[in-house]
């Protein structure tokens, strides 16, 4: 189960420079305690129909950095951000739902934070012209 968590909005190449230390600490949402690959995979399963499987013999998330026994930089998935922004409130409330049902160790306000926020930053990010990353260390 990884220890934190931190969703940022960088270039590739801002992103692999996160690897180290981890992104700039004002700008990444950070949360803790759960298996963020994972999450990833789920929630982009419900969200888009693609089977968990598929995503990951796919070689979803996509890694862009790690360090062995360290640190790790995954990519958010283009359907996953696009399936994310165009959500409403509702379906938030579903997927938050879900996935607290769904992971041991979720409960539900954590997980209701880290939807949130997420999909708010998504959708504030969107014209920027970068990706969306996880930090997982």
């Amino acid at each position: 189960m990884s220890s934190i968590v931190k969703f940022f909005v960088a270039t590739k190449e801002e992103a692999l420079r996160s690897l180290a230390s981890g992104p700039d600490s004002s700008s990444a949402l950070s949360f803790g305690n759960f298996d963020a690959e994972e999450a990833l995979l789920d929630w982009e399963s419900r969200l888009t129909g693609a089977s968990f499987e598929s995503l990951v013999s796919g070689d979803l998330p996509e890694v862009v950095a790690e360090v062995e026994d360290g640190a790790t930089v995954l990519l958010l998935s283009g359907p996953l951000v696009e399936s994310l922004a165009g959500i409403s409130d509702l379906e938030v409330d579903e997927l938050v739902r879900w996935w607290a049902e769904l992971t041991v160790g979720i409960e539900l306000p954590a997980a209701s934070a880290v939807l949130k926020d997420l999909v708010c930053m998504i959708r504030e990010a969107r014209n920027l012209g970068k990706s969306v990353y996880c930090w997982v260390g």
